[in-house]
């Protein structure tokens, strides 16, 4: 039997290197797409390159989607890499880096679909993003039918990729869908995320190379889950009888400081002692996301708890010390 073939987008991050990981286990071909000259971060990326197939490309450049596809020739496309300001050194946030973002995170995404479509076989799943939406107090609880309402340029582009993918799949039958996504952790998160500079945090304090951590804000709520669990919903969509969008996460909320004081009790220490808000407390607007079509439609369910994808940072950031 052939093996099925993914094409992703965004090989070496978070999500896209973890979903490949998980699509190799299941016995894919997997053909990842990554930036000219970019190389892998750490050791499991350096392995996952050598068991793929890279492809050098800019996805900000136009016309190079339709070659691609009908060489590679994939059963499934994940569209995971995305231009972010905070992600994207040298682009500064005015015209340039506006205009990087639409490139990327709605021209490639429909690209790719429409390569897909010429094919009139397989699907694309791209990422979408819970900043589609404007958090509110209380906390708005967001489902696949609540309206978009981004409060960022980053937001608007995601919104925009979505509303396009969809049109193409209701008018046109592509098998496209948008994966929702809310907070997901992992040690691959870079040092740009709280999740990676609290557990960074608790395992230098906990060697002695630090003796402090100061955040923004200690009060804050946040819908979290584990990256592992969450690339497996992606992998869910793509290959589900329908196409659809769907909210991907954990369906609850977590303050920051439970986040610090699971992250020092992994290292036998009280975060109390140890980190500062420059924020006073008080309410927070928040938003959380309800996986409940997800789990019912695609039977997706967590298997790491809160606790469990915290330790596992803390502990990638301990050996990364001692190495």
């Amino acid at each position: 039997m052939t093996a099925r073939t993914a094409l992703i987008t965004g090989l070496f991050g978070q999500d896209g290197s973890l979903l490949a990981e998980h699509l190799l286990g299941l016995g894919y071909r997997v053909v990842g797409v990554i930036r000219p000259g970019s190389v892998p971060a750490d050791d499991e990326r350096r392995a996952l390159a050598a068991r793929c197939e890279l492809v050098e490309q800019d996805i900000g450049e136009a016309g190079w989607a339709p070659e691609l596809v009908a060489c590679v020739e994939p059963d499934e496309v994940y569209h995971l890499a995305a231009c972010h300001h905070s992600s994207e050194p040298g682009h500064r946030n005015d015209v340039d880096e506006h205009q990087r973002m639409i490139a990327v995170n709605v021209n490639a995404a429909l690209v790719l679909a429409r390569a897909v479509q010429a094919r009139r076989r397989g699907s694309i799943v791209i990422a979408g993003s819970s900043q589609m939406y404007t958090p509110q107090v209380p906390a708005l609880r967001v489902d696949e039918s609540t309206p978009h309402a981004p409060r960022t340029f980053y937001g608007e582009t995601k919104s925009l990729a979505l509303t396009s993918l969809r049109d193409l799949r209701e008018q046109h039958g592509v098998h496209a869908s948008c994966a929702i996504m809310f907070n997901h952790e992992s040690p691959r998160r870079s040092l740009s995320f709280v999740s990676r500079k609290i557990t960074h945090a608790a395992a230098r304090i906990a060697a002695g190379l630090d003796t402090s951590l100061e955040l923004m804000d200690l009060a804050s709520t946040v819908d979290f889950s584990a990256a592992a669990d969450v690339v497996v919903a992606l992998h869910a969509m793509a290959t589900a009888t329908e196409p659809a969008d769907r909210v991907i996460a954990s369906g609850e909320l977590r303050r920051i400081e439970e986040l610090c004081a699971v992250a020092f009790a992994c290292v036998g220490l009280d975060w109390r002692d140890h980190v500062r808000s420059t924020r006073p407390a008080g309410e927070r607007l928040a938003i959380v996301g309800d996986p409940t079509q997800s789990e019912r439609e695609l039977g997706w369910r967590r298997t790491r708890s809160f606790e469990t994808w915290v330790a596992e940072m803390v502990a990638a950031d301990q050996r990364r010390l001692s190495s």
